[in-house]
């Protein structure tokens, strides 16, 4: 897949989830009803989903080769359950700073989702969103991008767009920074499955907290704000830095280990020496669809100062 096809496909995918948000919000003005959060979802992810399949078939490309679902062994799988937790820390400092400048988006669609049935949510949110998302931004992107011979860049910059596809501040924080973890696991394993576990069992966990715990997210927001009162945040985010520290370096510990299991532990030793064919990766519609995305982030941000 050449990297400026998959920009194209970008684009595409900006202009589309732009389209279903004005579609939903006339849905509302006109009936006076709102779509399920479901219902949302799934709409939310097949417009990122249709580009990338529909780009590559027009391609001719295999997508056994663009999206490398290759089987790995159990061992494997056992220690990437054991990564993403050791990120939990990371996820919650990045939340947390985050919060400082914008709300907390999940905060926001608490209510609407304990108000779905648990299995409905834990389908939509932990299974079937985490299976797109990976099959388009460390399948799709990621494998497009490293094709010009940039790991480190391709990991990066399909991180950044999948943060930004969230088409918030806030989600697109800690969205980046699990986007790069979970590259992290792809290029140790070769596999966008250990990817998609990864990310599966955070959204789960993250699912099952929620309906275990209802009340949970708004204790957390309530505490933020007192400890906002009382000039403690920064010493709670300090906690939350060194929790960070100690328990990513023990994740990236766990995915070298991984990487040998694989047999990819001198490749992936190896990344920063791989050589370039000096391709840049940022192209014009790459760029228009950034510059849409962050406007739309910002006028968003402001509607809701003014609230």
């Amino acid at each position: 897949m050449d990297y400026k096809r998959a920009n194209r496909a970008y684009l595409y995918m900006i202009l589309s989830t732009l389209a279903l948000i004005i579609l939903l919000t006339a849905w509302v003005f006109s009936t006076g009803s709102e779509f399920s959060i479901l219902a949302n979802n799934v709409l939310s992810e097949l417009v990122i989903l249709i580009p990338a399949i529909a780009t590559i078939l027009y391609c001719g490309d295999r997508l056994r080769v663009v999206i490398p679902f290759k089987r790995i062994k159990i061992s494997s799988a056992l220690l990437t359950v054991l990564y993403v937790v050791m990120l939990f820390p990371l996820v919650t400092f990045i939340n947390s700073v985050s919060m400082l400048f914008v709300d907390n988006t999940v905060v926001g669609l608490s209510d609407q989702i304990l108000g779905m049935p648990m299995w409905q949510m834990f389908l939509s949110i932990g299974i079937f969103g985490p299976f797109v998302e990976e099959v388009v931004f460390r399948g799709f992107f990621l494998q497009s991008y490293q094709r010009t011979g940039r790991i480190i860049a391709s990991m990066i910059l399909s991180s950044i767009l999948f943060g930004l596809m969230h088409m918030n501040f806030n989600q697109f924080a800690y969205g980046a920074v699990m986007g790069l973890m979970l590259a992290l696991l792809v290029e140790a394993t070769g596999s966008v499955l250990t990817s998609f576990i990864a990310h599966a069992t955070f959204n789960s966990i993250e699912v099952i907290l929620m309906y275990a715990t209802s009340d949970l997210i708004d204790s957390a927001e309530n505490m933020l704000t007192e400890l906002e009162e009382t000039n403690q945040i920064l010493l709670t985010i300090g906690i939350y830095f060194v929790a960070a520290v100690i328990f990513t370096t023990l994740a990236f510990c766990i995915v070298v280990k991984i990487s040998d299991i694989e047999r990819r532990k001198e490749f992936f030793a190896g990344i920063p020496k791989c050589p370039k064919q000096g391709y840049k990766l940022i192209t014009v519609p790459l760029i228009v669809a950034i510059v849409i995305a962050v406007t739309y982030m910002i006028g968003i941000e402001y509607l809701n100062s003014l609230i």
